[in-house]
């Protein structure tokens, strides 16, 4: 009884301050923001953006920066349209403004390819398109808005990306994604630019690409992209999918603060200038656990306890004649343990007799420039670490509930990245964009633990560490031959040191509007990774036999259709074929990574001898936010099936044959569109 009082209470203090927050503030907002290029990221001056429907008409026109602010913007859903002379006009509808923060937004125009009178591109219409103007199929770019909107997504981009069309979850607790078929393993990561190790609480746990939550914070997020298939030449060690996330940039002219309370923690963020002098600004968010709080309480009484917090930030420092730098990080620090079951009664396997402490460190900090080089030229550059501590300690409940070892478990590793990428806009036509990339790789794994729980068995299993280092190199280039079709063609090269292989992989795609509300799309691409470096630096009888497998890869074809019905809804349809070879498996049986899960005890030879087909058809039915409410319907049929060792064909892990998923959200606004009540189903 207590504890409910307690939250209930907690619960109404939070819900007042946020009315008495609301209360406070003005009756208008400042929206301000950046107009550039989409190709050349060149600022555009003079352009023109104005509040659609306002009285007396609210507008302004960017400076020689490209910046410019709208004052005393009602508050509320309201749509901006944006103009300049050459340049598709664009609208961007529905977005909400507050009373307690201003808004920020990054505005991207795009140059038309041939003189026309208008042009005029519709932001719910064009909303699926990527913010990587190289990618043509099986892209999308998602909002924070959609991530804190969507039901399911609870402020977490992986979670999100569950209601898109191809993609799957494995199971609540994993968080990891099946996208068309391939292994979680398959996603790969990025932020800022550069590679990064999966971002989840508990990372690897029970699948390799999954975990609890992810380390992003919605505080943090601007809009980013997720890759299905066919990614652009920029895009490597993936064969599933690609999240190429961003970090915003805090407020450069005033300092907000914010707490936000959810299930998946306890936030706290601030963001500003660092002095009235100077246009450099912050931006952070700390969040604890809401669990591990309830627990630090007392409120929630489990054996099983899972703990953790995390840390991102962000200083944006721009000069006038150096470009922009800015120093970013991610971090998270998880604690979780189990206590010993006494009642033997309870125990029906031998997990049940289990206890563990497992604890790990995950982090990536990185310094990135971009400067403007000469008309329509950029170069953006990078150096950035990022390393997991993985320390798990489990142990045996005899009968007499006296404990014996079973598990001790170091699980290390860490990358240092060095990338440049070079962007350059010949005309209003084409646009080349090419990069290196040097990473250095290292790990070490120590593992010592019982054979099938078996008192006696408790050896020295796994004591190996390596490094290892990889290039890879990238040019691509985007042509548009009328305002209706475009296409692009490149080239991604990666080179790994471990097994000295060196790999050409070939990308293009085709996009064809056929008329303003029918688009064609095709797309193809070559895709290769490695495997975890364990999987190289394994022993086995006293030999490490797996140091020359080659990287697994994958060859995606795709052919996509959209129909934009109206300027709020869209139906999409995307076929598929993927060829996979070169995945690792063992000799004579049925086993290959194509399947795999998570194993820290695996020791086995293996050979790139496994084959894989998945083929299938992704189709979504959406209606954009307007009207105060949206829907969205998604329906994936697949199949996954893999050839190893003993030359069968079988069914992958992850060929579930077919997903379909249903949302609808509604807004209910108070007096004056001061607050709105949103449901989710």
């Amino acid at each position: 009884m207590k504890r409910i009082l307690f939250i209930t209470a907690f619960s109404l203090v939070i819900f007042f301050i946020g009315i008495t927050s609301v209360q406070a503030q003005s009756n208008g907002q400042i929206v301000k923001g950046k107009i550039f290029d989409v190709d050349s990221h060149e600022p555009l001056i003079g352009a023109t953006i104005v509040v659609a429907g306002s009285e007396p008409l609210i507008g302004a026109t960017s400076d020689t920066n490209g910046n410019f602010v709208l004052n005393n913007v009602g508050l509320g859903r309201q749509t901006f349209t944006v103009s300049y002379v050459g340049y598709e006009s664009k609208t961007i509808p529905q977005i909400m403004i507050t009373s307690g923060k201003e808004v920020v937004l990054e505005i991207e125009l795009k140059q038309m390819a041939v003189g026309m009178e208008e042009v005029v591109v519709y932001g719910n219409s064009d909303k699926g398109r990527p913010q990587n103007s190289m990618a043509n199929v099986s892209a999308r770019s998602f909002s924070v808005e959609e991530t804190r909107r969507y039901a399911g997504g609870i402020d977490d981009p992986a979670r999100l990306v569950s209601a898109f069309s191809g993609v799957t979850t494995g199971s609540l607790q994993d968080n990891s994604i099946i996208v068309r078929g391939n292994a979680p393993q398959g996603v790969a990561w990025r932020l800022e630019g550069v590679e990064i190790p999966t971002p989840h609480h508990f990372a690897g746990a029970n699948v390799t690409g999954g975990g609890m939550v992810t380390l992003f914070s919605s505080q943090m997020m601007a809009n980013s992209d997720f890759y299905t298939g066919a990614f652009p030449a920029e895009y490597g060690d993936a064969l599933a999918a690609v999240f190429d996330m961003k970090l915003r940039s805090g407020n450069p002219d005033k300092r907000e603060h914010a707490v936000q309370v959810g299930l998946l923690g306890i936030d706290v963020a601030s963001e500003g200038p660092f002095s009235k002098k100077s246009d450099a600004s912050y931006l952070f968010n700390y969040r604890y656990s809401t669990f591990g709080l309830l627990a630090d309480l007392k409120i929630l009484d489990t054996e099983q306890l899972f703990k953790y917090q995390d840390l991102s930030f962000k200083i944006n420092i721009p000069t006038k004649h150096a470009g922009v730098f800015s120093l970013w990080g991610i971090g998270g620090v998880d604690s979780a343990t189990e206590g010993v079951e006494k009642d033997s009664d309870k125990w029906e396997v031998d997990f049940d007799r289990i206890t563990f402490t497992w604890d790990t460190k995950l982090g990536t900090t990185g310094l990135n420039h971009k400067i403007i080089t000469g008309t329509n030229t950029y170069i953006h550059s990078t150096a950035a670490i990022s390393g997991v501590q993985n320390k798990m300690i489990t142990q045996y409940v005899n009968d007499d509930l006296s404990l014996q070892p079973d598990m001790d478990l170091i699980n290390n590793s860490f990358t240092f990245t060095l990338s440049s990428v070079l962007n350059h806009k010949f005309s209003a036509k084409s646009t080349m964009r090419s990069g290196l990339v040097y990473k250095r790789l290292g790990y070490n794994l120590d593992i010592a633990g019982t054979q099938n729980y078996l008192p006696g068995t408790y050896q020295k299993l796994m004591k190996e560490n390596g490094n290892t280092n990889s290039f890879d190199a990238f040019a691509q280039i985007k042509h548009d031959f009328t305002n209706a079709i475009s296409a692009n063609i490149g080239l991604h090269g990666q080179y790994f040191g471990l097994n000295e292989e060196f790999t050409v992989e070939p990308r293009a795609g085709l996009r064809f509007t056929v008329h303003p509300q029918h688009v064609v799309s095709v797309g193809y691409g070559m895709h290769s990774r490695p495997e975890e470096l364990k999987m190289y630096f394994m022993e086995l009888n006293g030999e490490r036999p797996n140091t020359s497998l080659r990287l697994s890869k994958a060859h995606h074809f795709v052919l996509g259709y959209d129909w934009r019905i109206s300027k709020n809804w869209r139906f999409k349809a995307e076929g598929y074929y993927q060829h996979l070879y070169d995945i690792p498996g063992e000799e004579g049986t049925s086993y290959s990574l194509i399947n795999y899960k998570q194993d820290y005890m695996l020791r086995k030879k293996l050979l790139n001898n496994t084959v894989g087909r998945n083929y299938g058809v992704d189709l979504t039915l959406e209606k954009f936010l307007s009207n105060n409410y949206y829907f969205l319907a998604t329906a994936s049929f697949f199949d996954a099936k893999y050839k190893a060792g003993d030359n069968v064909w079988y069914n992958t892990r992850y060929n579930k044959g077919y997903v379909a998923n249903l949302l609808f959200g509604r807004e209910r606004f108070f007096k004056n569109n001061k607050r709105a009540l949103d449901y989710n189903i």
